[in-house]
């Protein structure tokens, strides 16, 4: 059987579907498309939980939800909606209408992806947020590439010096 080996073209190409996919279910919903159906499937193609285990810890979860080890937790953060996480108000509802990475780093490893970056978001209403991201993506069985590890964080502030 031969090793799968993950390469630089996949890993930017990888982060760039990630980006365009939150694009995709603001617009969906803006539009009053399924988003229920289109943020499924997007888990589905693109992490894990359907066949294997996920770390996922988004950005703006906390307590005893920190941390969304099943697709529902998942689903939840994305769109909302769901009475077992009643915090969650749909992240990728915004809408953002232009999502991109920088300060790329990775290490490869056979069919392992690591990184890290920085991802800018900006809303339809021109707000502009970033975040530090960590991903671990992952060569699958069926030969798509899936988030394995998600842990995404607000840049640290540590406020004025006294």
């Amino acid at each position: 059987m031969e090793q799968k080996q993950f390469s630089e073209k996949m890993v930017i190409d990888t982060l760039q579907l990630w980006c365009d996919n939150v694009v995709l279910i603001g617009k969906i919903y803006s539009e009053g498309g399924d988003v229920a159906s289109a943020a499924d499937k997007v888990l589905s193609d693109n992490y894990d939980y359907d066949s294997g285990k996920v770390l996922f810890k988004p950005t703006l979860a906390y307590g005893p939800q920190t941390f969304r080890p099943t697709k529902e937790g998942a689903l939840a953060y994305f769109i909302g909606g769901n009475n077992n996480f009643p915090d969650d108000k749909g992240f990728k509802l915004k809408p953002w209408v232009k999502v991109w990475f920088n300060k790329l780093d990775y290490i490869l490893h056979n069919d392992l992806a690591i990184v890290q970056c920085n991802v800018h978001f900006i809303g339809a209403d021109d707000s502009h947020i970033f975040v530090n991201k960590s991903f671990v993506f992952k060569v699958c069985d069926d030969d798509k590439i899936r988030i394995i590890l998600h842990q995404s964080s607000l840049p640290y502030n540590p406020g004025p010096v006294a």
